[in-house]
């Protein structure tokens, strides 16, 4: 496939709440636009977009997938990406590498939370967008009141179609810049002419509204509207352009993706009037030294191209999908790839239509395609033919918050697991994969128990790797509340030489998070100074294990003030046998404590349901410690210990229909109450 000129390229992400049609949006405008000869069915599994199998049997988008279709002379790169919020990371990912957003909205349900979250992200990018509403052919769907609540999200949304018919009946749309109107039959054939008389009166309040959106952002169009002169549809949609490239207006269009109605006029909103990579704006970055610079698609230069998705792929490899700002990548070329400006040889370059790879021999300015085995390049890195590689800002993943314990079934596995989960990060940044110190538990953390399921499956299906999931184990620690004093002797006697070592030890509690110090107030020569390092290291080694669950010590004093040995038996290994013993001798009489891990934890809910989730806090233990405001949502901030948080995800999600998330990092250790340490260590046992 030959690159085409960036003029004529339009790179899209569709975006949308979970369930509004994005998939069968862009199944449609792939038949719309002849590279499919039928229309692909979310429902029996038939779609270019979601080709993964866990895709066909969850009948939902898990990873963005590209496509491409021809219209008009352009080629209009596609993005369709994944509207559940387990998944929501591989959207935000896809958004530095395109010009503008297709946003989705169900005539049914209207403006969901997913909506606003993703509204206001393109916002903060500035990113350019457009609207449809989709599903205009089903039950309760209403285009009024849809176009009202986007109004509402922003007054700059403004409809340039009208739809012909209500829900079932819906078989057109009005095109109000030209005031035509365009049906469609059951075989799909369109035919445009005259407005019906049934939306005549709708298609001129809505054209008058379209107009006074355009003009009132220019002065000499205003005086042109307001003195009563008609403007040409060649003014119309050079404003239009204006208005949606400067951030100022976002067109709402009307369909059904399952009947492919007013698919047509989709692509011709896209190619007409959304920004193509020469006329987007600058991506902002910096170079190693961390000089600023703005980076523009144009030809000249060397090539530099921005990685906004790896995929892991167990017969290619790593698959990066590459998005070309400045010159031109060729295939079987060579780069400077990733932070570490690694040399790396380019292989053979190609697009992707769904899973079909198309051959490309270079990957010109602003288009997008992909490039296999790149052992440097990751997600988020750039890479460039030669010179400086710049460093783009990273895209603010979410933090993984919902954690499991994995294990091989198959024990002969556990080296393949280790790596084929360690290929599943390149390709999901937000997949948290660690080994837990204290437990020694492998770690599996993911945005929701559904994304962590999917990724065993992965690890099943992809990499042959069956795996079992529990909930971890609570790294408790243990302390003590009292101070102690006890001796500690190892004597053993086996013919020839022996082995002797005794220490009198005093242990104290210190304040917490000091962790551990040893004091060593041995005078007169009671204990040689060269075995108390032997001391120290017994002491730490009962240290690792407490008494009440086994859990590691912390935040304690321990003074070794006495001892006696032997000139002939006493050794090192005597004398830290006596350490281990004496330390976990005082350890029992100093009242030892269980400590639990306590968390901070942003919770970002509806103001409507914030009574709910300070309430749900409280029965957890939790402790408000404010709210704030963003948006639509209101932020609480609470700690709360993280026994009461392993299965908070799916509680959240309930109280407020979905529309809650949160995140916690580790606050400090604090005492567990009496009643609950009982719990804890008989669980434990």
């Amino acid at each position: 496939m030959a690159h085409k000129s960036p003029e004529t390229i339009r790179n899209v992400a569709v975006i949308g709440h979970r369930g509004f049609g994005k998939t069968s949006l862009v199944e449609a405008m792939l038949f719309t636009a002849g590279v499919t000869n039928r229309l692909g069915r979310v429902a029996d599994g038939t779609t270019v977009a979601d080709f993964d199998d866990d895709e066909k049997r969850r009948g939902t988008t898990i990873a963005a997938s590209l496509c491409h279709a021809p219209w008009t002379g352009a080629k209009i790169n596609l993005l369709d990406t994944p509207g559940e919020p387990s998944f929501h990371a591989d959207t935000l990912s896809v958004l530095p590498a395109v010009d503008a957003a297709l946003m989705v909205v169900n005539a049914a349900a209207g403006v969901q939370t997913q909506t606003r979250r993703l509204w206001q992200r393109c916002d903060d990018m500035g990113l350019p967008r457009a609207i449809v509403v989709n599903m205009l052919d089903r039950e309760r769907s209403s285009f009024d009141d849809t176009l009202a609540a986007l109004h509402e999200m922003s007054p700059g949304c403004v409809a340039v179609n009208v739809p012909i018919g209500r829900q079932g009946a819906f078989r057109g749309v009005v095109n109000l810049v030209s005031m035509t109107a365009t049906t469609y039959a059951a075989t799909g054939k369109a035919t445009t002419g005259e407005i019906p008389a049934e939306v005549r009166e709708m298609a001129d309040a809505a054209r008058e509204r379209l107009v006074e959106s355009i003009a009132e952002a220019d002065d000499e169009l205003i005086e042109r509207y307001l003195s009563g002169e008609t403007l040409t549809t060649d003014v119309l949609i050079h404003g239009l352009c204006e208005g949606v490239r400067e951030g100022r207006l976002f067109p709402v269009v009307c369909t059904s993706g399952d009947l492919a109605i007013g698919i047509d006029r989709v692509l011709d909103l896209i190619v007409e009037c959304l920004p193509s990579p020469t006329t987007a704006a600058a991506r902002k970055a910096e170079l190693s030294d961390g000089t600023a610079v703005e980076i523009a698609t144009r030809d000249d230069g060397p090539a530099v191209a921005y990685c906004f998705k790896t995929l892991a792929d167990p017969f290619s490899g790593r698959i990066n999908l590459m998005r070309v700002f400045t010159g031109s990548l060729a295939s079987d070329s060579h780069a400077v790839v990733g932070p570490e400006a690694a040399k790396e040889r380019i292989g053979q370059l190609f697009t992707l239509q769904g899973k079909d790879h198309v051959a490309m021999d270079a990957i010109g300015p602003g288009d997008i395609g992909a490039v296999a085995k790149l052992k440097g390049l990751h997600t988020g890195d750039a890479l460039a033919s030669h010179g400086p590689v710049p460093i783009f800002p990273p895209p603010g993943l979410p933090a993984a918050v919902m954690s499991f314990a994995v294990t091989a079934i198959n024990q002969a596995d556990d080296d393949k697991m280790h790596a084929s989960l360690r290929r599943l990060c390149d390709e999901d940044p937000t997949l948290d994969v660690h080994r837990d110190e204290q437990t020694a538990e492998l770690i599996v953390a993911g945005l929701s128990q559904l994304h962590v399921e999917v990724v065993t499956e992965r690890l099943e299906r992809r990499f042959g790797v069956a795996v079992d999931l529990h909930a971890p184990r609570v790294p408790y620690r243990e302390t003590i509340a009292g101070v102690a004093e006890a001796e500690g002797k190892h004597k053993k006697q086996s013919g020839g030489r022996g082995q002797y070592g005794d220490c009198w030890l005093h242990v104290e509690p210190l304040p917490r998070g000091e962790g551990f110090v040893f004091v060593d107030k041995i005078v007169g020569g009671a204990i040689p100074r060269g075995f108390i390092p032997a001391v120290e290291k017994g002491v730490i080694e009962a240290m690792s294990k407490g008494e009440l669950g086994g859990y590691p010590v912390v935040d304690v004093r321990v003074t070794v003030y006495d001892g006696k040995y032997h000139a002939v038996d006493s050794s090192e290994m005597a004398f830290k046998i006596a350490g281990s013993l004496g330390m976990k001798a005082a350890l029992a009489k100093a009242h030892p404590v269980l400590l639990e891990p306590v968390m901070n934890v942003n919770v970002t809910v509806p103001k409507e349901c914030v009574g709910d989730v300070l309430g749900d806090l409280s029965s957890r233990r939790g402790h408000p410690l404010g709210m704030e405001i963003v948006g639509d949502f209101e932020v609480v901030h609470a700690e709360v210990p993280m026994s009461e948080m392993l299965a908070y995800a799916p509680d959240l999600r309930a109280m407020t229909g979905g529309q809650g998330e949160y995140s916690m990092e580790l606050a400090r250790y604090e005492e567990m109450p009496a009643h609950l340490t009982n719990q804890a260590v008989v669980a434990v046992a």
